[in-house]
């Protein structure tokens, strides 16, 4: 029978709940009616912003008929999956996790959205955020905070905090984020969950309410790099993931050279987050892979060009209603839209800074086959933190949070992480990232070093609280 004997079908990989519904074992109802209950079961995790049973019903109703015609749409047919909710989905609630769209129902679906109906998904509903995608917390004024299934406590990242969580916390085997500065990577490190941006433009932006239209991904969330192969194919109606799936390399990691970018990536993690990055170094390096520094610069210039590029184009995005309805807003995003726009020379100037820090990553990059670093230099802070000392040093928490991320949002090249392990108890993301259009080689590394690695720990039971 397809998936682990005698486990839950809520546990079961994305890849293994497709298997089992196309040999006729467990049926899209049954599954989706699982997933449902775990939903109500566990409101405390405020994964949700919308649980959408209704729509999920009658998506598994048709999905059953359908595979018991024999008209199977593809792996994922009949698989539940959950949408963030800055994916706008027809008929359906998409708020952003804001006052101002409190009531906004779309009348068409987002493209990526369009794409999973016709793969024969089920939609659960769709997933909280911090407001407007613009923070990497996904400490939500409005909806209230999303936790950590590891941790109650503590924040679960964002800004795709609740697909994550969704995802960690056995709510649902796979979810769509948006990646902005690091927020499909971000979470998914923080929860102990797969996240893949892919390259930039491989997954339309239609239809997905923007944050910075320059830098925004969608890309999938889920428990494996398997699963993510497979959901960003139904993502985009394209084969980029089954690529993956078919190894080019047969001798495995032999003549693979992968990156270790030196000074920026390593100078201020904290040594939990260290140890288990270089644990996942020797494992590759020991299945054949060559590992070797290379130079990248001081990306911290970059990462302040990419800050001032995202609060220009979010004030652009929001002139219909900011400052007009402030009030509206949470603090801390009203803080962001309400600083003094970027002047002309300070767009020019950031706009070099970018040009040269992407510059030096694509020169990297042609000396190696991939680049790792630590997704995020610490591991979930507890909700409500404002600042954050990593390896002695004070930093603002989306610093810490984006840091490692947001340059490759600025570069549009395809990055992955994956969990690599445990720092004090919370997990760490290893994170993968290749030249731009390598989106299956990434992912093929990536599932190299999870078979490599074995079965990722999954949070305790109740996250250290009670549900």
């Amino acid at each position: 029978m397809p998936g682990p004997a005698g486990s839950d079908p809520v546990d079961w990989s994305m890849a293994e709940a497709g298997e089992a519904l196309a040999a006729g074992v467990l049926s899209p109802v049954e599954l989706t009616e699982a997933y449902l209950a775990a939903i109500a079961a566990d409101p405390g995790l405020n994964a949700f912003v919308t649980v959408t049973a209704d729509r999920a019903r009658a998506d598994a109703a048709r999905a059953e008929e359908e595979l018991r015609g024999g008209r199977r749409r593809g792996p994922l047919h009949g698989v539940p999956v959950a949408i963030k909710d800055v994916v706008e989905t027809a008929g359906i609630l998409t708020t952003a996790g804001s006052r101002i769209l409190a009531g906004h129902v779309p009348e068409r679906d987002a493209r990526v959205a369009e794409q999973l109906r016709r793969a024969g998904t089920v939609l659960l509903g769709k997933t909280s955020t911090h407001e407007y995608a613009y923070g990497g917390t996904t400490d939500n004024p409005h909806y209230g905070p999303t936790r950590n299934p590891w941790r109650r406590d503590r924040i679960p990242g964002g800004s795709s905090g609740g697909s994550a969580a969704a995802v960690a916390g056995g709510l649902a085997p796979g979810a769509v984020g948006t990646d902005t500065c690091g927020s499909v990577r971000i979470p998914s490190a923080m929860c102990g969950c797969v996240g893949f941006k892919p390259t930039r433009g491989a997954v339309s932006l239609d239809g997905v309410l923007p944050l910075a239209p320059s830098l925004d991904h969608v890309g999938p969330i889920t428990r494996s790099v398997r699963d993510a192969a497979l959901l960003l194919d139904a993502m985009t109606g394209a084969t980029v993931g089954e690529a993956a799936l078919r190894p080019e390399r047969p001798e495995g990691l032999s003549g693979v050279t992968l990156g270790v970018p030196t000074a920026y990536f390593s100078d201020l993690v904290e040594p939990g987050v260290a140890a288990a990055v270089q644990a996942a170094l020797d494992l590759l390096t020991g299945a054949g892979a060559h590992v070797r520094p290379v130079d990248v610069g001081d990306l911290r210039p970059l990462v302040g060009a990419v800050f001032l590029r995202v609060r220009a184009e979010a004030q652009e995005v929001h002139r219909h209603t900011f400052p007009a309805r402030r009030d509206e807003y949470g603090a801390d995003l009203a803080e962001n839209l309400g600083r003094p726009a970027p002047t002309h020379a300070e767009r020019d100037g950031a706009e070099r800074v970018i040009a040269r820090g992407v510059g030096a990553l694509a020169a990297a990059l042609g000396e190696v086959d991939l680049l790792v670093t630590p997704t995020t230099p610490a591991v979930a802070p507890p909700i409500g933190t404002g600042r954050v000392e990593v390896a002695g040093v004070d930093l603002h928490v989306e610093e810490m949070l984006t840091g490692f991320t947001s340059v490759f949002n600025a570069a549009g090249l395809p990055a992955l992480s994956v969990p690599c392990g445990l720092s004090g108890g919370l997990p760490v993301g290893l994170q993968l990232v290749g030249p731009a259009g390598a989106d299956a080689v990434v992912l093929q590394v990536g599932a190299a070093y999870e078979a490599l690695r074995g079965p990722a720990p999954r949070p305790p039971s109740g996250g250290g609280a009670a549900r």
